[in-house]
């Protein structure tokens, strides 16, 4: 009954993180598209160099103490007041260093500009320190509803401010206001829904007793960041603002996806997994569920985005942007080795941190080396030894995957097989619209309708199991909705 409580909680946990994703992805997606039609690449690009440093604060702030409070079972308001207190001097310590390390900044991408910028864009960064913990108390009971408002409201904002400050020509300077104005909404309507407050406590013991988990977490997601960083860093930094512009644009929207439906099951797959993380052969059930259904819904949209990516970017921008095309094409070979990553969650779950953080400086080392000297050839050639690199770390983690919870490598190649074989299926029927001669718009609007059709066809031709288990979710949720 309990398991079938928290399954339950789980899946209402999904359904709302999943509606929050594709909300906010859907108005990112449109102030991007507005946005790209006003602003410049290389004015992306510039802004682009910012949010390289404070997503790496970011993780320091959300994936530290914070992830330890979502897996310790016990946590209490002392645990919760003590990490609340300890992220804003830790977020005030990181703005010193943005605005300290800015000079070195506009030496390395020759933008005098970012001197100004910093100081203001880094503000984020003291945001965030307030909503952490507030965030940990919704993940830590599953309650992604008030999620939901808090993003909704954030990038509502974001859109508002973004697109009214491009039409009054400020240029770069509109993704820096929109950026900041939509992050403090989002957190202000975040501490009023969550209706959690600190007490006037602090402990050093708690804060050491956290650590000691928080902290291989921080730097396996840190070196991820990084990682996913180190890219952009080096584009904005060899190229140019310009190519950095399109390198990001192309990532843009393959990320976006991503993030609407595999980030939306890898936030309530920790906090669900660590409630069950003394079950081992429930805890791999759930586990392999999340890949199968994440797979099935994200591998579609990656395929299809190779499939249409010149039509799409001339028919939602502009030629302008044409040069983004190979990026995004290879950034969704890169995605499709997300879901994966799901393994790691059930590791962490498992208290088996420090066996996460040993994979990831493997994989992220040899990640780096090989960027640095693929570099040398080319930025496509730095994208290619990415996907190598990605490779190689599937390989690694599933060996640690297989020893800790038995999930052996021939059933994650089963698991993978059907919907990656299915999708690039469909996008190479898709794909052959092309040919047809006709305009891009027109092009597309085939494209897309015979996608989704193609796929869902095969789907149910073959009695694919994800198909069944999301529907049979949903009906099961509205049907408790009726019964409310």
């Amino acid at each position: 009954m309990k398991n079938d409580s928290l399954t339950s909680k789980a899946a209402g946990g999904f359904i709302w993180k999943f509606l929050e994703k594709f909300v906010s992805t859907g108005v990112q997606f449109v102030l991007g598209i507005v946005l790209a039609n006003l602003i410049l690449p290389k004015e992306y690009g510039i802004v682009g160099e910012l949010v390289i440093f404070t997503q790496i604060c970011d993780v320091i702030i959300l994936q530290g103490l914070t992830s330890a409070l979502i897996q310790k079972k016990n946590a209490d308001q002392v645990d919760f007041s003590s990490v609340f207190f300890a992220n804003l001097v830790v977020s005030a310590a990181l703005y010193l260093i943005l605005i300290a390390a800015s000079p070195l900044m506009v030496m390395y991408f020759k933008q005098p500009v970012l001197r100004k910028m910093m100081p203001i864009f880094g503000l984020i960064v003291i945001i965030g320190g307030f909503g952490a913990v507030p965030n940990a108390v919704l993940s830590k009971a599953l309650d992604f509803k008030k999620s939901f408002f808090r993003n909704l409201s954030n990038y509502c904002v974001q859109a508002v401010v973004g697109i009214t400050c491009a039409l009054m020509g400020c240029g770069a300077w509109s993704l820096v206001w929109s950026k900041l104005s939509g992050t403090l909404v989002g957190v202000i309507v975040l501490v009023i829904t969550v209706g959690w407050k600190p007490s006037k406590t602090f402990s050093f013991a708690r804060i050491k007793s956290l650590f000691s988990y928080g902290s291989k977490v921080l730097v396996t997601n840190l070196l991820n960041t990084i990682f996913n960083n180190i890219q952009p860093l080096i584009v904005g930094g060899v190229y140019s603002s310009d190519m950095l512009g399109q390198y990001q644009r192309g990532q843009q929207m393959p990320s976006a996806l991503m993030s609407a439906v595999d980030g939306s099951l890898s936030e309530v797959l920790f906090p669900t997994l660590s409630n069950v993380q003394d079950q081992k052969d429930r805890l791999k059930a759930m586990m392999r569920r999340s890949m199968t259904v994440s797979m099935f819904l994200v591998f579609p949209f990656l395929w299809g985005l190779i499939a249409t990516a010149k039509p799409l970017i001339m028919v939602l921008i502009n030629d302008n942007w044409l040069p983004c095309v190979p990026f995004m094409q290879l950034t969704c070979v890169i995605c499709m080795f997300w879901p994966l990553n799901a393994r790691t969650q059930a590791l962490n779950a498992m208290g088996k941190s420090n066996v996460t953080m040993k994979v990831s400086i493997i994989s992220k080392t040899m990640t780096v080396i090989m960027v640095l000297v693929s570099i040398r050839i080319s930025i496509y050639a730095m994208m290619i030894s990415s996907i190598i690199a990605s490779t190689i770390t599937f390989w690694i983690t599933s060996y640690y995957v297989n020893k800790y919870i038995g999930y052996t490598l021939s059933e994650v190649l089963k698991d993978i097989a059907v919907p990656l074989s299915m999708s690039a299926g469909m996008a190479g029927i898709v794909y052959c619209v092309k040919f047809l001669g006709l305009s891009d718009l027109l092009t597309l609007l085939i494209q897309v309708p015979l996608g989704i059709a193609v796929y869902i066809s095969a789907s149910k031709l073959f009695h694919i199991d994800s198909l069944d288990y999301i529907l049979s979710m949903v009906k099961r949720l509205l049907n408790r909705k009726k019964e409310a």
